[in-house]
């Protein structure tokens, strides 16, 4: 299972569909991501503060979740390393997506991480994160039903 930075802030900030992802990821035996993850959900969890969706000290207790998650030898989450292979790999995502969907390049690492790794179902929340996904035939986890 291979996680995106949107999915692995709704573990730890409490937002509608936070229980539905949680649930998905419980009990998993492999789960994973790019480590593009470290500078994302920190980004996401400073724009939430600022935004005022979050206070400083949950923004604080939400990134120490976050970084006991992939520091754990416990199981935690496992981070790849952004290396050559994987950014050409991005390249290459692009390329074969850009007649159908504007990849950006970070969701483009991510893909490309997913799919030389073979973590799959990839799970993000992400539309065209998702299109590209479909489009190169790499397996999506569902999305939750809401209201």
């Amino acid at each position: 299972m291979y996680l995106d930075s949107a999915i692995l802030v709704k573990l730890v900030v409490r937002e509608p569909d936070s229980e539905y992802y949680a649930d998905l990821v419980d009990g998993q035996r492999t789960v994973t991501a790019s480590e593009l993850v470290v500078a994302e959900c920190r980004s996401a969890l400073l724009r939430k503060c600022r935004q005022g969706e979050i206070d400083t000290r949950t923004c604080d207790q939400s990134w120490e979740r976050l970084q006991a998650y992939w520091d754990s030898d416990a199981g935690g989450l496992i981070l790849h390393p952004v290396s050559r292979i994987i950014l050409e790999e991005a390249g290459e995502v692009i390329k074969r997506c850009i007649a159908r969907v504007s990849v950006r390049t970070l969701d483009a690492i991510h893909l490309a991480s997913c799919r030389l790794t073979r973590d799959y179902p990839l799970i993000t929340n992400d539309h065209v994160m998702r299109a590209a996904a479909e489009s190169m035939g790499l397996p999506l986890g569902d999305l939750p039903h809401m209201p």
